[in-house]
């Protein structure tokens, strides 16, 4: 599916970008490329609803933003053709429609997404894994939309054969992938948005971009400095009653970020909450109450699916594994399922800024100035006016009103309403 609401931005002095992505604009849309000046915005939807920006702090001057945003549009309609599952000739699909267990031939990209999966599912002792597919459409997770009722075990029990990364294997050359099982399916929908943040970011590299931040649905990968200098500052999510909120602020450059949890999609049926995260041993939703992964490493797909994994995984077992894989994580876990208090668990080296004002942001003085010159300009007004009566009768006046509160009109009332008792300071001298 071809991106669709693509548009280009420039926008001028710094801004902060916030995943699922919080950024601060200042400029306007420009049709023409000749208008379009760093720091600038690409963005847009991808593999269906998903929102996709491309922020570049600089580029070389061989390339034009327009070109930039082809390109961008080229490498995620190709990932998405290619690793859908609503594209019925993507690879992913035509793999899945088959019953043969032997090798089908498939792109190069698609056949490293799924060896990297299947690695990924060996070093989680099979927490992730993309064959799990089936079991998220018994849970009614899946692309079915129907009235939702908990499955029975022995539903459960009847796809749990089809359901195993050791039903596949995958070759790189010639590239290709097969089964063991003719049922089989796969579902690359917990790896490729990372794969595909990290083709965008390798093709922006080509063309000679070094200060950028890419971003597919969440999942984010940093290159360089943002436009005013210093590493790109991504907002952390963190699950709140209302749904999610953005408490915290990390610093990476040269990094990706990725984020899993329960808040967005779930069941509730009486008073228990049915995560959307699946295990796939059990093919039921996970039982633990770790309500989100936030994930830094070096490749935005590894960090996308350890996101996943980790979600499966738990508290403990998922810190256990970010050490073990040199991984930053902040993990949220709730005191219960629906409890508001919530626990905040990071690696040592998680980069959260510590202060999460931006750096760009207005100081106090800059706040205050234009209310003070807007202070002294109509304070000036009112003298002026105060002293209208005063300088036409050619009078000199005193007083802390300037004279005023002692003029009277022909009935000898005083003709000022702010001072309803002038004093004996507020007088009139002859001139």
């Amino acid at each position: 599916m071809k991106p669709r609401n693509l548009y280009l931005q420039s926008r001028h002095g710094l801004s902060l970008f916030l995943i699922c992505s919080v950024s601060l604009f200042a400029g306007l849309t420009f049709a023409q490329e000749s208008d379009v000046t760093v720091p600038f915005d690409i963005f847009g939807k991808t593999m269906g609803p998903i929102a996709y920006k491309v922020s570049i702090a600089d580029h070389p001057e061989s390339v034009s933003p327009i070109d930039l945003q082809e390109r961008v549009s080229e490498v995620l309609e190709n990932v998405n053709q290619l690793m859908s599952t609503y594209q019925p000739d993507s690879d992913v699909s035509r793999f899945n429609r088959s019953s043969s267990t032997e090798f089908q031939a498939v792109d190069p990209k698609t056949a490293a997404v799924v060896a990297r999966a299947i690695e990924i599912s060996k070093l989680t002792d099979g927490a992730f894994d993309i064959t799990v597919g089936p079991a998220v459409n018994l849970w009614d997770f899946g692309p079915k939309n129907s009235n939702f009722e908990i499955p029975t075990v022995s539903q459960t029990d009847a796809i749990k054969d089809t359901i195993g990364y050791q039903n596949l294997e995958v070759q790189l050359d010639p590239p290709a992938i097969r089964k063991s099982i003719s049922d089989a399916e796969i579902d690359l929908s917990a790896i490729a948005k990372g794969y595909a943040v990290d083709q965008v970011a390798a093709a922006l590299d080509n063309l000679g971009c070094r200060n950028f931040l890419v971003e597919v649905g969440g999942e984010v990968f940093t290159r360089g400095q943002r436009f005013s200098g210093g590493k790109w500052r991504i907002g952390v999510e963190r699950p709140t009653d209302a749904g999610v909120s953005l408490s915290n602020i990390a610093e990476i450059s040269n990094q990706a970020m990725a984020t899993s949890g329960d808040y967005r999609n779930f069941h509730e049926v009486d008073g228990q909450r049915y995560s959307h995260t699946i295990d796939p041993q059990t093919c039921r939703p996970v039982k633990h109450t770790l309500a989100s992964a936030c994930i830094i490493f070096k490749d935005c797909m590894t960090a996308d699916a350890l996101a996943t994994a980790i979600m499966v995984m738990g508290r403990d077992r998922g810190l256990d594994l970010c050490k073990e894989l040199g991984a930053d994580c902040l993990l949220v876990e709730r005191e219960s399922d629906f409890g508001d208090q919530l626990t905040e668990y990071t690696s040592k080296s998680f980069p959260l800024l510590s202060d999460p004002t931006p750096s760009d942001a207005p100081t106090i003085v800059q706040q205050i100035l234009p209310v003070f010159i807007g202070a002294a300009v109509i304070f000036g007004l009112v003298i002026l006016s105060m002293s209208v009566g005063a300088i036409f009768a050619k009078k000199p006046i005193t007083g802390s009103c300037g004279g005023l509160a002692n003029q009277t009109n022909e009935d000898g009332e005083t003709t000022c309403g702010i001072c309803s008792k002038p004093t004996t300071d507020c007088v009139e001298k002859d001139a």
